[in-house]
């Protein structure tokens, strides 16, 4: 017999017997039974209780570094913001929409400027601080389904309008105007422009200088209609820094901020004379003429704010968790331990030979699956896997081709919601 005619029917043979090859080689799929499927996670790989909810809670794991696995987790944050001008009922204290306008729609692009552009520590011994990616952003934000809002908004009111930052009549921390004006209060961070009052201006000892205070979920800034000929720029920083109030940040010179990143410091707005001629601070959170130097430390702590479901500002982000964004799949192809709340934005799949071990909350967008490939170990301690916005998705998905399968280890505690469910 020739080669050529044996290759051929050897071909032939092996073509005709496929169909009952393979089966015993596909990968067959199904949805995760605890009972069937879970194992229980031995007790020296389980953490103790204390020290998960630790790690769920502190910030490292919130840091926006892209070297460490949960850096790489944390994902661009947008802010939802309005604006308010408060004036007289004359129309004659307060910009006015013809200019008002315009001013903030450029202030919002020079504040996410400064945040797209996160600047080097200038304080000495902050030479090796890390300069990371603020991911954050702000959006002007207009009422849903209502064709014509822009989301900046004009008041008159004889009462309310003037904004008197020291002394006797100091109403900085008033919130009568926020409780009477603001819009989606719950939600939406709202930024109210007010007038420093026409009888502070006129005394000698009044300065009528960029000033601001945070207030929950709103925030009051002046001193910009007294200076008209100034840029929107001039008063980004100043905005930027009460917005990290808002945020969960304090002054890093007057007690200690909880960060060994931002060092003690005289306070100095600007060089000059000693102890100001090389202590100028650039910080976010510092009275200076900068203002946009963010710490992996500040960072950390503001993304834990907005992450946590816990956290009363996490409802002023854009949800666009909710469902699937292109291009955001997962692929753990080694060993990886997820410590700190997460919302995710596509599928997850732990390839073979991997380990993911998760031990906190984690949000799956609308049908999305986890993945536990052949050979691969997922291990809950501790985990919450829901749908953040109470829409269904795919759940767990255990693969097994042959012998081999996804093994699954549970710890102590953990917990898996996958059908739809009412959220606000």
């Amino acid at each position: 017999m020739r080669w050529t005619e044996l290759l051929n029917r050897s071909r032939l043979a092996l073509w005709l017997a496929l169909p009952f090859l393979l089966p015993a080689c596909a990968v067959q799929e199904m949805a995760f039974d605890p009972a069937r499927d879970g194992k229980a996670l031995p007790a020296p790989g389980a953490a103790d209780a204390r020290e998960r909810q630790r790690a769920c809670r502190d910030y490292p794991a919130y840091v926006p570094d892209s070297a460490t696995t949960t850096g790489r987790l944390v994902p661009h944050r947008t802010l939802r913001i309005n604006y308010h001008f408060v004036n007289s009922a004359d129309g004659t204290r307060n910009f006015t929409p013809e200019v008002g306008t315009p001013y903030v729609r450029q202030l919002t692009r020079e504040v996410n400027r400064k945040l797209a552009e996160n600047l080097r520590m200038a304080l000495p011994g902050t030479e090796g601080v890390p300069v990371l990616p603020t991911r954050l952003s702000l959006a002007i934000s207009p009422m849903p389904a209502v064709p014509w809002d822009d989301g900046i908004y004009y008041h008159y009111d004889d009462t309310l309008f003037a904004y008197v930052h020291k002394g006797r009549h100091r109403n900085n921390t008033d919130r009568r105007v926020i409780e009477r004006y603001a819009i989606r209060p719950d939600s939406v961070l709202n930024i109210f422009v007010m007038p420093h009052h026409p009888d502070s201006v006129r005394s000698a000892t009044y300065r009528a200088v960029g000033v601001g205070i945070a207030l929950g979920k709103a925030l009051k800034v002046s001193g910009l209609f007294e200076h008209p000929d100034d840029p929107p720029a001039d008063f980004a920083g100043l905005t930027l820094h009460e917005i990290g109030h808002i945020l969960g940040l304090s002054h890093t010179w007057q007690t200690d901020d909880g960060c060994a990143d931002t060092p003690n410091h005289p306070n100095c707005f600007v060089p000059g004379d000693p102890p100001c001629d090389s202590l100028v601070s650039n910080n976010v959170m510092d009275y200076n003429t900068w203002q946009q130097a963010w710490t992996p430390c500040q960072l950390g702590k503001v993304h834990r704010n907005l992450t946590r479901s816990t956290s009363n500002i996490r409802s002023l982000l854009e949800r666009d968790w909710c469902r699937p964004l292109p291009g955001k799949d997962l692929r753990i192809e080694g060993d990886e331990t997820w410590e700190g709340e997460t919302d995710l934005f596509g599928h997850v799949d732990v390839l073979p030979g991997a380990r993911l071990t998760i031990r906190c909350r984690a949000s799956f967008p609308e049908g999305a699956r986890l993945t536990v490939h052949p050979g691969a170990v997922l291990v809950l301690d501790g985990a919450e896997l829901h749908n953040d916005c109470g829409l269904p998705w795919q759940g767990i998905r255990i693969l097994k081709r042959g012998s081999r399968r996804g093994k699954v280890l549970l710890g102590p505690q953990w917990k898996i919601v996958t059908d739809a469910q009412a959220k606000d």
